[in-house]
């Protein structure tokens, strides 16, 4: 770790650095992240924590001030704000595409901030490590391995050390006024299931789009979220894990606005072809709601769409539709996020989207008013 002192610009918000962690139950960690499990096992979470350090002096958070190794110092009768880089889960999917194999391996973690005396989350900035390659040869378990080492140890701009960095570069951490925000529940219609490779992948679907469409909303509005209802914050619950063995069991408040997807359809087909090659369109379809739990007043209910083309050679006999269609629904998260934070380029897609119309301008206005109270 870094040695005593802090670094920052703003020293209204302090936070202790913890450094990394895993969450949900030591039981379950080796179903939900084998891989991350092996390589932390065998590199050090103290060598992962120095790079983490190290990239945080280098590009320290405009609003905040990280202390760094004062945690063991405080003993709960203070309130002080921690901060933990937290691994969820992981995914790994090798896809024979032709006589190549396609490799998928995906690392969801949070930039975890939560109060050391009250045990409850504040806030979180989920992110994403994810890493593609097409290979000759199906990967062993060590290749996937150091696959996911480079992504939590490694200094490229894919690597946590730097991710981290960009993603709490703006980060700022709540008042106690402020409104919170919640992903809750991620449901798929039959349509939709019935498109899985793999029965078996509608839970980790489910909660892989619940943290994906957090990150969304966290890039795009700068604004911290509570941790999703879904994955290891369940129940109102989570659990944090460091590498010295410290267990802190956090409490996650009530939000006051919960937002609510439903996949609903992944469709697709070609829209042309010539002798050398074929362009296919790939939609996305889904619903999003956002709603005061208390009240139960709706401020946002749509049926949205999305749709993404993808150039295929007449050399490649074998499309891989679930990756594309899975891309095209995170497209689409993107692209809702994009319209609750007013970005530029959301007019064109909202002005595509059926029905659409006044009703859809009057929801995504009160949205971003929504998304206002919530900074």
């Amino acid at each position: 770790m870094v040695t005593g002192g802090a670094y920052a610009a703003d020293k209204s918000q302090q936070v202790y650095w913890a450094g990394f962690a895993f969450t949900g139950e030591a039981s379950a960690r080796n179903d939900v992240a084998p891989h991350s499990t092996r390589v932390i096992q065998a590199r050090g979470a103290d060598t992962l924590n120095q790079q983490l350090s190290a990239a945080l002096r280098r590009q320290p958070p405009a609003h905040l001030q990280l202390i760094s190794d004062q945690l063991a110092k405080l003993d709960g009768t203070t309130s002080a704000t921690v901060l933990a880089a937290a691994l969820d889960r992981e995914l790994v999917s090798v896809e024979p595409i032709g006589d190549q194999y396609k490799v998928l391996v995906e690392v969801a973690l949070q930039a975890l901030f939560f109060d050391f005396r009250e045990r409850q989350v504040v806030a979180s900035y989920p992110l994403t490590l994810q890493r593609i390659d097409l290979l000759e040869y199906r990967p062993d378990q060590d290749e996937i391995d150091a696959i996911v080492a480079d992504l939590l140890y490694g200094g490229a701009a894919t690597g946590l050390p730097t991710v981290l960095a960009n993603t709490l570069a703006n980060a700022q951490l709540p008042n106690a006024s402020v409104r919170r925000l919640q992903v809750g529940a991620v449901t798929l219609s039959d349509a939709a299931r019935a498109k899985l490779p793999n029965p078996a992948m509608e839970a980790p679907l489910r909660a892989t789009l619940a943290h994906e469409l957090s990150k969304a909303l966290s890039s795009s509005t700068g604004i911290g979220l509570l941790p999703p209802a879904s994955g290891e914050a369940i129940g109102g619950a989570m659990a944090a894990r460091f590498a010295d063995g410290k267990v802190y069991q956090l409490k996650i408040p009530e939000p006051d606005y919960v937002i609510k997807l439903q996949l609903d359809a992944m469709k697709s087909g070609v829209v042309s072809e010539t002798p050398v090659m074929k362009t296919m369109l790939f939609g996305a379809f889904f619903q999003v709601s956002v709603v005061e739990p208390f009240s139960g007043k709706v401020y946002f209910d749509q049926p949205l769409r999305k749709g993404a083309t993808k150039v295929v050679p007449v050399t490649q006999w074998q499309v891989d539709q679930w990756s594309a269609g899975y891309e095209t629904v995170l497209a689409g998260l993107d692209a809702f996020a994009g319209a609750a934070a007013k970005r530029a380029d959301a007019r064109a897609w909202l002005n595509e989207q059926k029905p659409g119309g006044r009703p859809l301008q009057q929801q995504t206005q009160a949205l971003q008013e929504l998304i206002n109270s919530c900074r």
